[in-house]
């Protein structure tokens, strides 16, 4: 069995090729990947963002 990777804000940011501060703002308005707390930590598992990746796929603008 496969161990599911964990990234912190920092690295889905990098990941995604967006700020950290967007994905911050993203979690407070609800939007973006979903993601855990363990303690005051805040980690994404690589599945759920591929997945919120895959959701946000469009072909051409009138599909917004």
């Amino acid at each position: 069995m496969k161990a599911e990777e964990y990234f912190n804000t920092k690295e889905v940011a990098k990941y995604m090729k967006t700020s950290p501060r967007t994905i911050e703002r993203w979690r407070t308005e609800g939007q973006g990947p979903e993601y855990y707390k363990v303690g005051r930590k805040v980690i994404y598992k690589l599945g759920d963002i591929n997945a919120y990746l895959a959701s946000n796929k469009y072909s051409h603008t009138s599909q917004y």
